[in-house]
């Protein structure tokens, strides 16, 4: 508990080492690559197994990610150096804003990896996630950057007045945002009913392929048969069965005749199915033209009606590089893919939310979960339940599903929404609005998990302005490199 408290001071004693600015530039970077390359080494795993890479040149790309990763470190130690030579009072605010403006410029553009941010560290202490519903996890990384400095000024013999003020300012602002943020639940409040399919089916890797096709028939259809399975023991009249990302593949709804029928058998059963599949659209330009139809990577709702389902779709609007698209891939043919579709997706263009039983859902599609600021605006839209459909098989049983999980509990409490978290091998999850887990799953253990939340409409101030605090500690380090 103690230690997730000192998560930056490390880092503010490697930016105040005496020596050029080079010297603090090429020390910060060391310390980062490190930091990465303890953080995220299940990446290199993925390449060779998933992506068909050897060893050494996996190994080398997670080298390569780490040294362009840990440049945000150096960078941090080279702008705010001075500053915290300097020992004065300004430092204490001016230098964690150097590091969540760094922090979030990381996540921006298409290729943006907001993975671990600094907030994340701190995600057992008390208060800390009531208070991103105000501030967001960049105002809370802030928070933990200056908590670190005053640490670190503590340690030493200069600004311990101000270290300590800081220090108990910040513990009130948690006290405050916990206590202020209890649970007062009404009787009138309506529930959903919810139950969340792990199926537990793993991904294809080439020594399966390589057994021969009988035996790859027989993994999907086992696979296939546990997966409707599970999913007609979760039906029941009026629950949202939410499936994970890539549960059904490799048949797809709009192609798939038998697999259709079956989403159709499951959902007469009065529930509502939300599950993923390829979507294709060809406009009108591309049918005139013969092209080929645009790919996205879609999530689809699937409700009760006379008749057929009634179908609503969300399209996935920010792509995993290399995973679900190619960039420059007209320039590089040779360079495959990891995802399982063929072809490159196109992203979605606009946020849709699915409409089921009086509840409004936003749904995110594994790695957009870790975007504040997305999430963010379908709650904006009017989004009174999140959801997120994962699959985490790629890490196995890594850092990566748990890592992957906080970003989720971030979402769930600076918006004020519950969450429901859906991982074809787990970690699946129901988080409540304050970001606590209610109920999750162990890792690669086929079953369901039941619960009933609360669909919430009130905004919170983070939901209404996501770029509020960022761009405030943007503008304060502009201001403390030009008084640098």
């Amino acid at each position: 508990m103690l230690l997730p408290l000192a998560a930056a001071a490390p880092l503010f004693a490697v930016a105040a080492i005496p020596g050029s600015p080079w010297r603090r530039l090429w020390l910060g970077w060391l310390h980062g690559a490190v930091a990465w390359l303890i953080a995220i080494p299940w990446i290199a795993g993925t390449l060779e197994i998933y992506g068909g890479l050897p060893g050494v040149a996996s190994a080398l790309l997670l080298g390569l990610l780490a040294l362009y990763l840990g440049l945000y470190h150096g960078l941090f130690c080279w702008l705010a150096g001075r500053l915290l030579a300097r020992g004065d009072l300004p430092a204490l605010t001016l230098a964690p804003a150097i590091w969540v403006a760094l922090e979030w410029v990381r996540g921006l553009g298409p290729s943006g990896f907001p993975w671990n941010l600094l907030a994340y560290a701190w995600v057992d202490v008390p208060g800390a996630l009531d208070v991103t519903r105000w501030i967001g996890s960049h105002g809370l990384s802030f928070l933990i950057a200056t908590t670190g400095l005053a640490l670190f000024r503590l340690a030493g013999r200069e600004s311990r007045r101000g270290a300590l003020a800081t220090l108990l300012a910040v513990a009130a602002l948690l006290s405050i945002a916990r206590w202020t943020n209890l649970d007062r639940p009404s009787g009138d409040e309506r529930r959903l009913d919810v139950a969340v399919v792990q199926p537990n089916i793993h991904m294809a890797t080439a020594a399966m392929v390589d057994g021969g096709p009988n035996e790859q028939f027989a993994d999907l259809a086992s696979n296939y048969e546990r997966l409707f399975a599970l999913s007609r023991e979760a039906c029941e009249p009026g629950r949202l069965v939410v499936w994970p990302e890539s549960a059904g593949w490799p048949y797809q709804l709009e192609r798939d005749g038998r697999f259709a029928a079956d989403l159709e058998r499951v959902v007469a059963g009065g529930c509502s199915l939300l599950f993923n599949s390829a979507r294709w659209d060809r406009s009108g330009q591309e049918a005139r033209s013969g092209k080929e139809a645009r790919a996205f990577n879609a999530a689809y709702l699937l409700t009760p009606g006379p008749g057929r389902a009634r179908r609503q779709t969300y399209d996935k609007m920010h792509l995993v590089p290399f995973g679900e698209y190619v960039p420059f891939g007209h320039l590089l043919p040779a360079v495959r893919q990891l995802a399982r579709q063929a072809g490159g997706f196109s992203p979605g263009d606009e946020v849709r939310l699915l409409d089921v039983d009086g509840a409004r859902l936003g749904v995110s599609i594994c790695f957009e979960i870790v975007f504040p600021e997305q999430v963010a605006a379908r709650v904006r839209r009017g989004a009174s339940l999140l959801v997120t459909i994962t699959n985490d098989s790629w890490y196995g049983r890594t850092w990566a599903p748990h890592q992957h999980l906080r970003p989720a509990r971030f979402r769930a409490a600076e918006n004020g929404r519950p969450l429901v978290r859906a991982a074809i091998t787990g970690i699946s999850a129901v988080i409540d609005r304050r970001g606590r887990v209610l109920a999750d799953s162990p890792i690669d253990e086929a079953m369901v998990m039941r619960a009933q939340v609360v669909p919430l409409s009130s905004l919170t101030l983070f939901a209404r302005a996501p770029l509020l605090g960022p761009l405030l500690c943007v503008a304060l380090a502009g201001f403390a490199i030009l008084r640098r």
